[in-house]
């Protein structure tokens, strides 16, 4: 059975980064080993590390930074750290359901991806993914996925913030791009997808992404514009004249725009008409859809 690597950033965030480990430890599959990278944090993270890896000898790898680096630039120690066969990711402040990693595994060996993912929830309070969190999937229903093809991934990050792929890929690729501001895990999904074929995605929901609007998060922040600017000129060579004017439109949407309806007439998507109807809704209607 193969290793699995398990990379998270973190900082400050000590009581999430109990649940997102916990999520880990209490996963179906068991041949994984977790990697943290601690951006500096000032609170009790590495008292809670050090227990971590007291009751769990030779399950973690625990990374410090003396000065905070950035998620990504985190990310990256970890996958440079990593032993497994397969490397997948989870911030701390997010969390799997146990079935997660067993299935991703599945769905790898079985389709030969460039990465594999699940459909993934956000929320904000627990009792919201509460049913999601506790249901028990049988393989037959774990084994149902959709195909994610570069075309369709080039529209919009439809495999959410983390995947599972092999590590040597994740290498041969350099690993996240650290001069991104925000968008480092798409643009790290359509080099993948570039580079090594379709993907494919879960039809379950087993990952869950904390939207906590209290805290700073970087989707909440004029990093995910910069960051969707240089995406676009990135991949620019990649993306269909219709692909960019999605891309547009998601500009328009992230920035809370209300553009002339000329400028709406001439980005309209048709490949992306979801993000086209997030705009015509804010434009007339002034309700600004994330």
């Amino acid at each position: 059975m193969s290793l699995v690597s398990v990379y998270i950033p973190t900082r400050n965030r000590s009581a999430l980064l109990r649940r997102a480990i916990d999520s880990v430890l209490t996963q179906s599959y068991p041949r994984i080993e977790i990697l943290v990278c601690d951006e500096a944090s000032d609170d009790d993270t590495p008292e809670v590390m050090a227990d971590y890896i007291a009751r769990f000898p030779g399950k973690f790898t625990y990374l410090r930074n003396d000065t905070p680096q950035g998620a990504c630039r985190a990310r990256n120690r970890c996958i440079e750290n990593a032993t497994g066969t397969y490397v997948t990711g989870l911030d701390d402040d997010d969390f799997f359901h146990p079935q997660r990693v067993a299935c991703l595994v599945d769905l790898y060996v079985t389709h030969s991806p460039s990465f594999a993912c699940t459909r993934f929830r956000y929320f904000q309070d627990l009792q919201q993914v509460s049913m999601l969190r506790d249901r028990v999937y049988s393989s037959v229903e774990l084994g149902k996925a959709d195909a994610l093809t570069l075309p369709g991934l080039l529209y919009a990050n439809h495999a959410g913030n983390q995947v599972l792929t092999e590590l040597s890929r994740m290498r041969a690729l350099g690993g996240f791009d650290e001069a991104m501001p925000s968008w480092q895990d798409y643009d790290m999904w359509i080099r993948l997808a570039e580079r090594y074929g379709p993907a494919v995605r879960s039809r379950h929901f087993l990952s869950f992404v904390d939207d906590d609007r209290s805290r700073a998060r970087i989707r909440n922040s004029n990093k995910r514009a910069e960051g969707s600017q240089r995406f676009i000129a990135k991949h620019a060579g990649l993306m269909s004249a219709d692909q960019q004017r999605n891309h547009r439109n998601i500009q328009y949407v992230m920035n809370r725009e209300r553009p002339p309806l000329g400028d709406i007439a001439r980005n309209l998507s048709l490949g992306g008409y979801k993000s086209t109807l997030k705009v015509l809704i804010h434009k007339f209607f002034g309700v600004a859809l994330g």
